[in-house]
């Protein structure tokens, strides 16, 4: 992906990357057309044709949904991902609402992933868990499951509202403990359905991740 690309193919093909990312399956031509506001499906193509070319996407023959994003080695020689920010969790508390908004991505290392991970990072919110070197203001990395086993530190969402601390399911009841030395924090002991979104994988540092790891969508891209 060295070879640059123009402001439209370039708007094109965040919007093919976040689409997928999203929905795990490829937008339609006239998608596309609709969401760039060119009046041809015909230039769309051309567009796509110019990705294809340099090295951005791969398109399946015979197949409406057929665009695929190719992930080839950066300048490092790193084969790099995007993975979304889908949302602020509270380490505090469950005072932050669970949402999928994505207004932002990261750039992290392959290696991180195994084989058939879905990754999403959310922004930490509280220093409950700092003794697990989670800080408020943190991009924590998550893999997507509804399964964890004690001991895992989670993504746990209650009553629409989420939050990241050690899981512990004793008899019948399910303690969400904090990793803090600060009294203030208490665990959160429920005895009610609650939702695991997923374990944690990594802590990225909020001092870590510059410009070139962290990257915005354009503002039309948002969905509320």
């Amino acid at each position: 992906m060295d070879k640059p690309l123009t402001s439209k193919q370039k708007t094109i093909y965040t919007y093919i990357r976040n689409y997928l990312l999203e929905k795990d399956f490829s937008p339609t031509l006239e998608e596309i057309r609709s969401y760039v506001g060119v009046g041809a499906i015909n230039t769309v193509i051309d567009h796509l044709k110019a990705l294809e070319n340099k090295g951005y996407i791969v398109r399946r023959k015979h197949a409406k949904r057929n665009i695929e994003i190719r992930e080839v080695p950066n300048s490092e020689n790193e084969s790099m991902i995007m993975v979304p920010v889908v949302a602020s969790v509270g380490c505090d508390d469950l005072s932050v609402y669970a949402n999928e908004t994505h207004d932002e991505f990261l750039r992290v290392d392959r290696k991180i992933a195994s084989s058939g991970d879905k990754l999403v990072a959310v922004r930490a919110i509280g220093d409950s868990m700092n003794d697990a070197d989670i800080m408020s203001g943190d991009y924590v990395l998550i893999r997507l499951t509804d399964h964890a086993e004690n001991g895992d530190r989670v993504v746990a969402i209650v009553d629409d509202m989420v939050t990241v601390k050690k899981l512990e399911v004793r008899d019948n009841m399910i303690i969400l403990w904090p990793e803090s030395k600060d009294l203030k924090y208490k665990p959160i002991i429920l005895n009610q359905d609650f939702k695991i979104a997923g374990k944690v994988v990594c802590t990225l540092p909020k001092e870590t991740m510059d410009s070139s790891r962290v990257e915005p969508l354009p503002k039309e891209s948002y969905e509320y």
